[in-house]
């Protein structure tokens, strides 16, 4: 079992809070709700409704149901990503699908619950299985992501 990060909430290198360069509710720029760039539905060419190569609804190839090479129940692809709670607790896990600009989001019981789609500005749009738009994915100060939802709370640390 991977080990949490260490005392993630009260790190500035991971927590937002503490470090505003990297907090979408402090830095418009960083949020999609504000930057029309980094929105999948002002942007169509970051959607991947735009992109149906990049939408594992559409393209088997990056769906787990179809491709049991990406589902880590049957396969080793896993990313050695994993997902965890502010609070240090694990959440999930992360495969990289053959195509670079998405990745596949498990729950703990390796469950395929969502995949993120490549922002092109060093971040990614989160999309559930209907294909909504769910939550992002930025870069923190650590090196590490951070998963946020739409109301830019944070969520995750993908590390």
């Amino acid at each position: 079992m991977p080990e949490p990060p260490p005392r993630a909430r009260f790190n500035p290198y991971f927590n937002p809070q503490f470090n505003p360069q990297f907090n979408p509710k402090g830095n418009a720029l960083l949020n999609p709700l504000f930057n029309p760039i980094l929105n999948p539905q002002k942007n169509p060419k970051i959607s991947q409704k735009f992109h149906r190569s990049w939408d594992p609804l559409f393209n088997a190839l990056l769906n787990p149901r179809d491709n049991v090479t990406l589902d880590p129940k049957l396969t080793d692809r896993f990313s050695g990503l994993c997902r965890w709670s502010p609070d240090g607790e694990l959440t999930g896990y992360v495969v990289n699908a053959p195509e670079k600009a998405v990745i596949l989001l498990f729950d703990p019981d390796l469950e395929w619950t969502a995949y993120a789609v490549d922002n092109q500005r060093q971040g990614y749009n989160i999309f559930d299985l209907e294909g909504e738009w769910a939550g992002y994915i930025l870069p923190s100060a650590g090196g590490y992501l951070n998963e946020f939802n739409l109301d830019a709370d944070w969520v995750a640390i993908i590390m």
